[in-house]
């Protein structure tokens, strides 16, 4: 089971700011043991944060984005009392469920062959599956 959110943007935005209020919603998610949390993904069309992308998915990224929310997430404003608020198992969940997917117009385009469709279509019926 997985949670989305899609961004179909041209140019990166301020996805930035919508993925660190994203990963924030995701430790609220899996907090509360939300049923469609064991995946939560990203999926974007247009790059972002390019000079720290490798990072965007680390448990240091994780706690960033919580604390830039700390008001609707751990219910303070005060930094020092939201840094003691935070649960870093769930950080750690977070971190290890998140996707970040970048897709292009081309790859929209992109279907199986109709050889390939047969084949699926057919170990489907073998296992008594519907097609």
């Amino acid at each position: 089971m997985f949670c989305a959110e899609v961004k179909n943007y041209q140019h990166p935005s301020d996805q930035g700011t919508q993925f660190d209020e994203f990963v924030a919603k995701c430790y609220v998610a899996c907090q509360a043991g939300h049923l469609l949390s064991d995946h939560l993904m990203w999926i974007t069309w247009a790059p972002f944060r390019a000079s720290t992308w490798a990072q965007l998915d680390s448990p240091k990224h994780v706690e960033s984005a919580v604390l830039q929310h700390r008001d609707r997430v751990l219910g303070t404003d005060d930094i020092a009392t939201a840094q003691s608020r935070i649960q870093h198992e769930v950080v750690q969940m977070v971190a290890a469920r998140l996707w970040l997917i970048v897709l292009s117009e081309k790859q929209e385009t992109l279907v199986p062959l109709k050889d390939w469709e047969a084949i699926v279509a057919s170990e489907l019926i073998r296992k008594g599956e519907q097609w």
